[in-house]
Protein backbone atom coordinates (compact mmCIF):
# COMPACT_ATOMS: atom_id res chain seq x y z
CA UNK A 1 0.00 0.00 0.00
CA UNK A 2 1.14 3.58 -0.83
CA UNK A 3 1.72 5.78 1.98
CA UNK A 4 1.15 9.85 1.34
CA UNK A 5 5.02 10.36 0.64
CA UNK A 6 4.37 7.34 -2.18
CA UNK A 7 1.32 9.23 -3.56
CA UNK A 8 0.74 9.47 -7.22
CA UNK A 9 -1.19 10.70 -10.07
CA UNK A 10 -1.15 8.95 -13.68
CA UNK A 11 -1.78 11.32 -16.46
CA UNK A 12 -2.71 10.14 -19.80
CA UNK A 13 -1.05 12.62 -22.74
CA UNK A 14 -2.39 12.13 -26.25
CA UNK A 15 -0.20 11.22 -29.17
CA UNK A 16 -1.12 12.50 -32.75
CA UNK A 17 -3.19 15.38 -33.76
CA UNK A 18 -3.04 17.04 -30.15
CA UNK A 19 0.60 16.30 -29.30
CA UNK A 20 1.55 19.34 -30.57
CA UNK A 21 -0.76 21.38 -29.10
CA UNK A 22 -0.74 20.21 -25.71
CA UNK A 23 2.91 20.62 -25.23
CA UNK A 24 2.29 24.42 -26.54
CA UNK A 25 -0.04 24.39 -23.81
CA UNK A 26 1.72 22.95 -20.78
CA UNK A 27 4.94 25.01 -22.09
CA UNK A 28 2.62 28.04 -21.55
CA UNK A 29 1.04 27.00 -18.40
CA UNK A 30 5.02 26.88 -17.13
CA UNK A 31 5.12 23.28 -16.78
CA UNK A 32 8.67 21.62 -18.47
CA UNK A 33 7.92 18.11 -20.03
CA UNK A 34 10.45 15.70 -20.58
CA UNK A 35 10.08 13.29 -23.43
CA UNK A 36 6.96 14.71 -24.98
CA UNK A 37 7.91 15.88 -28.41
CA UNK A 38 6.82 14.39 -31.59
CA UNK A 39 10.42 12.67 -32.38
CA UNK A 40 10.56 11.09 -28.60
CA UNK A 41 9.53 7.06 -29.51
CA UNK A 42 9.10 6.15 -25.86
CA UNK A 43 5.78 6.00 -24.64
CA UNK A 44 6.58 8.07 -21.23
CA UNK A 45 7.07 11.44 -20.38
CA UNK A 46 7.78 13.57 -16.98
CA UNK A 47 7.39 16.83 -15.85
CA UNK A 48 10.76 18.34 -14.56
CA UNK A 49 9.96 19.67 -11.15
CA UNK A 50 6.85 17.42 -10.35
CA UNK A 51 7.62 13.75 -10.02
CA UNK A 52 4.13 13.10 -7.71
CA UNK A 53 2.96 12.91 -11.62
CA UNK A 54 3.58 9.68 -13.36
CA UNK A 55 2.98 10.44 -17.80
CA UNK A 56 2.08 8.10 -20.28
CA UNK A 57 1.77 8.78 -23.98
CA UNK A 58 -1.36 6.80 -25.78
CA UNK A 59 -3.66 6.82 -28.74
CA UNK A 60 -6.78 9.90 -27.60
CA UNK A 61 -9.36 7.08 -28.75
CA UNK A 62 -7.69 4.77 -25.87
CA UNK A 63 -7.58 7.56 -23.19
CA UNK A 64 -11.21 7.55 -22.51
CA UNK A 65 -11.31 4.27 -21.81
CA UNK A 66 -8.03 3.99 -19.55
CA UNK A 67 -9.23 6.72 -17.35
CA UNK A 68 -12.22 5.96 -16.94
CA UNK A 69 -11.87 2.31 -15.32
CA UNK A 70 -10.70 2.08 -11.96
CA UNK A 71 -7.09 2.26 -10.84
CA UNK A 72 -6.40 2.63 -14.01
CA UNK A 73 -5.50 6.39 -14.92
CA UNK A 74 -6.48 9.60 -12.98
CA UNK A 75 -6.41 12.10 -15.74
CA UNK A 76 -6.19 12.51 -19.38
CA UNK A 77 -6.41 15.07 -21.94
CA UNK A 78 -8.08 13.93 -25.44
CA UNK A 79 -11.28 14.89 -27.81
CA UNK A 80 -14.66 15.37 -26.82
CA UNK A 81 -15.51 13.10 -29.67
CA UNK A 82 -13.97 10.27 -28.16
CA UNK A 83 -15.32 10.91 -24.50
CA UNK A 84 -18.81 10.22 -26.29
CA UNK A 85 -17.98 7.42 -29.14
CA UNK A 86 -16.23 5.49 -26.22
CA UNK A 87 -19.34 6.42 -23.47
CA UNK A 88 -16.33 6.31 -20.90
CA UNK A 89 -17.58 6.81 -17.19
CA UNK A 90 -15.37 9.97 -17.23
CA UNK A 91 -15.95 13.61 -16.08
CA UNK A 92 -14.44 16.41 -17.84
CA UNK A 93 -12.55 19.50 -15.88
CA UNK A 94 -12.00 21.39 -18.34
CA UNK A 95 -12.25 22.22 -21.78
CA UNK A 96 -8.87 23.32 -23.65
CA UNK A 97 -10.00 24.77 -26.84
CA UNK A 98 -7.91 23.70 -29.11
CA UNK A 99 -8.11 20.59 -31.34
CA UNK A 100 -11.70 21.83 -32.63
CA UNK A 101 -13.13 19.27 -35.18
CA UNK A 102 -16.56 18.88 -36.39
CA UNK A 103 -17.76 15.30 -37.79
CA UNK A 104 -19.98 15.26 -40.66
CA UNK A 105 -21.48 12.83 -42.91
CA UNK A 106 -20.18 13.58 -46.91
CA UNK A 107 -20.66 12.13 -49.96
CA UNK A 108 -18.90 12.28 -53.32
CA UNK A 109 -19.29 16.03 -54.38
CA UNK A 110 -21.02 14.49 -57.84
CA UNK A 111 -23.83 13.13 -55.85
CA UNK A 112 -26.09 16.63 -56.95
CA UNK A 113 -29.17 13.77 -55.71
CA UNK A 114 -28.23 13.94 -52.12
CA UNK A 115 -27.99 16.66 -49.80
CA UNK A 116 -29.36 15.28 -46.64
CA UNK A 117 -28.94 11.88 -44.99
CA UNK A 118 -33.09 11.38 -46.15
CA UNK A 119 -31.60 12.15 -49.47
CA UNK A 120 -28.90 9.30 -49.39
CA UNK A 121 -31.29 6.89 -47.83
CA UNK A 122 -34.10 7.71 -50.54
CA UNK A 123 -31.60 7.42 -53.83
CA UNK A 124 -30.24 4.74 -52.69
CA UNK A 125 -29.87 1.48 -55.24
CA UNK A 126 -29.40 -0.87 -52.61
CA UNK A 127 -27.58 -0.88 -49.63
CA UNK A 128 -25.63 2.20 -48.02
CA UNK A 129 -22.20 1.48 -46.84
CA UNK A 130 -20.83 4.65 -44.96
CA UNK A 131 -17.47 4.31 -43.58
CA UNK A 132 -16.24 5.81 -40.29
CA UNK A 133 -14.09 5.60 -37.41
CA UNK A 134 -17.11 6.63 -34.91
CA UNK A 135 -19.27 3.71 -34.94
CA UNK A 136 -21.58 4.64 -31.84
CA UNK A 137 -22.00 7.95 -32.83
CA UNK A 138 -22.56 6.80 -35.96
CA UNK A 139 -25.22 4.56 -34.91
CA UNK A 140 -26.44 7.17 -32.77
CA UNK A 141 -27.06 9.46 -35.23
CA UNK A 142 -29.08 7.53 -37.44
CA UNK A 143 -30.96 5.95 -35.43
CA UNK A 144 -32.26 10.15 -34.59
CA UNK A 145 -32.74 10.76 -37.65
CA UNK A 146 -34.97 7.90 -38.61
CA UNK A 147 -36.91 7.84 -35.06
CA UNK A 148 -35.58 4.35 -34.31
CA UNK A 149 -36.69 3.09 -37.30
CA UNK A 150 -33.52 2.37 -39.16
CA UNK A 151 -30.71 0.16 -36.90
CA UNK A 152 -27.29 0.15 -39.09
CA UNK A 153 -25.62 -2.98 -38.83
CA UNK A 154 -21.96 -2.63 -38.29
CA UNK A 155 -19.30 -4.37 -39.91
CA UNK A 156 -15.99 -4.81 -38.63
CA UNK A 157 -12.62 -7.12 -39.68
CA UNK A 158 -14.07 -9.78 -37.23
CA UNK A 159 -17.89 -9.82 -36.80
CA UNK A 160 -20.57 -8.06 -37.98
CA UNK A 161 -23.34 -6.67 -35.65
CA UNK A 162 -27.17 -5.89 -35.45
CA UNK A 163 -28.86 -4.41 -32.94
CA UNK A 164 -32.10 -5.02 -33.53
CA UNK A 165 -31.91 -9.33 -33.81
CA UNK A 166 -32.53 -10.24 -37.35
CA UNK A 167 -34.37 -7.29 -38.73
CA UNK A 168 -32.43 -6.58 -42.26
CA UNK A 169 -31.33 -3.09 -42.45
CA UNK A 170 -30.37 -1.04 -45.70
CA UNK A 171 -27.90 0.71 -43.66
CA UNK A 172 -24.14 -0.76 -42.92
CA UNK A 173 -21.13 1.13 -41.37
CA UNK A 174 -17.77 -0.60 -42.18
CA UNK A 175 -15.03 0.47 -39.46
CA UNK A 176 -12.08 2.34 -41.00
CA UNK A 177 -8.70 2.35 -39.77
CA UNK A 178 -8.13 5.77 -41.28
CA UNK A 179 -7.68 7.37 -44.72
CA UNK A 180 -11.66 6.94 -44.65
CA UNK A 181 -11.96 10.03 -47.01
CA UNK A 182 -10.21 7.74 -49.78
CA UNK A 183 -13.26 5.31 -49.23
CA UNK A 184 -15.71 6.55 -51.37
CA UNK A 185 -16.99 5.77 -53.83
CA UNK A 186 -15.55 2.31 -54.56
CA UNK A 187 -15.66 1.54 -50.55
CA UNK A 188 -18.11 3.23 -49.29
CA UNK A 189 -21.44 5.14 -50.56
CA UNK A 190 -20.79 7.71 -47.97
CA UNK A 191 -18.63 8.53 -45.08
CA UNK A 192 -18.49 9.85 -40.98
CA UNK A 193 -15.70 11.55 -40.57
CA UNK A 194 -13.77 14.44 -38.36
CA UNK A 195 -12.67 17.62 -40.53
CA UNK A 196 -11.42 20.85 -39.27
CA UNK A 197 -13.36 23.71 -40.32
CA UNK A 198 -11.57 24.38 -43.33
CA UNK A 199 -12.57 21.34 -45.10
CA UNK A 200 -9.48 21.28 -46.70
CA UNK A 201 -8.98 17.15 -46.60
CA UNK A 202 -12.50 16.67 -48.03
CA UNK A 203 -12.23 19.24 -50.47
CA UNK A 204 -9.14 17.51 -51.84
CA UNK A 205 -10.89 13.99 -51.70
CA UNK A 206 -13.78 15.53 -54.49
CA UNK A 207 -16.04 14.99 -50.92
CA UNK A 208 -18.96 17.33 -49.93
CA UNK A 209 -20.63 17.66 -46.22
CA UNK A 210 -24.34 16.77 -46.21
CA UNK A 211 -24.36 16.49 -42.32
CA UNK A 212 -23.14 17.86 -39.45
CA UNK A 213 -23.41 15.54 -36.41
CA UNK A 214 -21.06 16.93 -33.53
CA UNK A 215 -18.62 19.78 -32.84
CA UNK A 216 -15.60 18.73 -30.94
CA UNK A 217 -12.41 20.26 -28.91
CA UNK A 218 -9.87 18.62 -26.61
CA UNK A 219 -10.83 18.35 -22.96
CA UNK A 220 -8.97 17.61 -19.38
CA UNK A 221 -11.34 14.53 -18.26
CA UNK A 222 -10.58 12.76 -15.14
CA UNK A 223 -11.72 9.62 -13.36
CA UNK A 224 -14.78 9.97 -10.98
CA UNK A 225 -12.89 7.72 -8.38
CA UNK A 226 -10.17 10.32 -8.65
CA UNK A 227 -12.08 13.66 -7.63
CA UNK A 228 -13.33 11.54 -4.58
CA UNK A 229 -10.15 10.79 -3.33
CA UNK A 230 -8.50 13.87 -1.10
CA UNK A 231 -5.25 13.86 -2.43
CA UNK A 232 -5.94 12.98 -5.59
CA UNK A 233 -8.99 15.98 -6.13
CA UNK A 234 -6.40 18.39 -4.35
CA UNK A 235 -4.23 17.52 -7.27
CA UNK A 236 -6.28 17.73 -9.98
CA UNK A 237 -7.70 20.95 -8.98
CA UNK A 238 -4.12 22.56 -8.73
CA UNK A 239 -3.07 20.63 -12.44
CA UNK A 240 -6.44 22.31 -13.54
CA UNK A 241 -5.60 25.57 -12.54
CA UNK A 242 -2.23 25.66 -13.60
CA UNK A 243 -3.92 25.00 -17.31
CA UNK A 244 -5.91 27.66 -16.90
CA UNK A 245 -3.34 29.66 -16.65
CA UNK A 246 -1.81 28.54 -20.09
CA UNK A 247 -5.08 28.98 -21.49
CA UNK A 248 -5.20 32.26 -20.50
CA UNK A 249 -1.76 33.26 -21.72
CA UNK A 250 -2.44 31.78 -24.93
CA UNK A 251 -5.71 33.91 -25.80
CA UNK A 252 -3.76 37.08 -24.74
CA UNK A 253 -0.75 36.50 -26.89
CA UNK A 254 -3.50 36.05 -29.63
CA UNK A 255 -5.01 39.69 -29.05
CA UNK A 256 -4.53 41.78 -32.20
CA UNK A 257 -1.46 44.16 -31.08
CA UNK A 258 -0.68 41.60 -29.06
CA UNK A 259 3.34 42.03 -28.69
Amino acid sequence: MQTESQRTLNLLLPKGSLQGETLELFQRAGYELNGYTETDRSYRATFRDDNEVQIKISRPQEIPVYVGMDDFYDLGITGQDWVEETDSEVEEVLPLAYGHIDIILAVREEREDINTFEDLVTQADGDILISTEYLNLAEKYILEKTENKIAPAILTPWKRLNTRGSYQSPVTLMLSFGATEGKPPEEADAIIDNSTSSRRTIKANALKEIELLRQSESTLIANPKALRDPWKSEKIEEFKKTLQKGLRRRRSQALPGHI
